[in-house]
């Protein structure tokens, strides 16, 4: 009886582990971060402290009310993004983030995962689990 009970708990865990980031938790579900960004994916629970924009290669940042993008070589911080105002940009797609940097240490990887023509949905924790295959495991995609 031991035996079946260990049994029962190693393909517990199995199940269980794939969905979880151990150190930081459940990561918010829906956007489909890559392996490589999803340290940056707000936990259940948090908003995160940006949202990136695809369709403006723009990043709100909550507790400024500012966004932040790329003009050139620079970076522009501004209450809205050229001539739309706040509401439009925020109206479109956005993927919540927890940054600790300024944008720009992350742009290129997020600008590539989160092309201007993405839409909530079109990610891997969206994908239905398949038992012995992690759904973030890029390789075996």
């Amino acid at each position: 009886m031991h035996s079946r009970s260990l049994l029962c708990v190693t393909l517990f865990l199995q199940l269980l582990l794939p969905a979880c980031n151990i150190k930081y938790g459940p990561m918010t579900r829906g956007y489909g971060y890559p392996l490589g960004l999803s340290v940056l994916a707000p936990r259940l629970g948090s908003a995160g402290n940006y949202t990136y924009y695809p369709r403006y290669e723009a990043y709100y940042r909550h507790d400024s009310q500012q966004f932040y993008y790329p003009n050139g070589k620079n970076w522009e911080v501004k209450p809205t993004v050229l001539n739309n105002s706040a509401q439009e940009i925020r109206a479109t797609p956005g993927v919540p983030f927890q940054l600790h940097d300024h944008p720009s240490k992350y742009h290129g990887q997020i600008k590539q995962a989160f092309p201007v023509t993405w839409t909530p949905g079109q990610g891997r924790a969206d994908e239905p689990y398949e038992f012995g295959r992690s759904g973030w495991d890029l390789d075996n995609r």
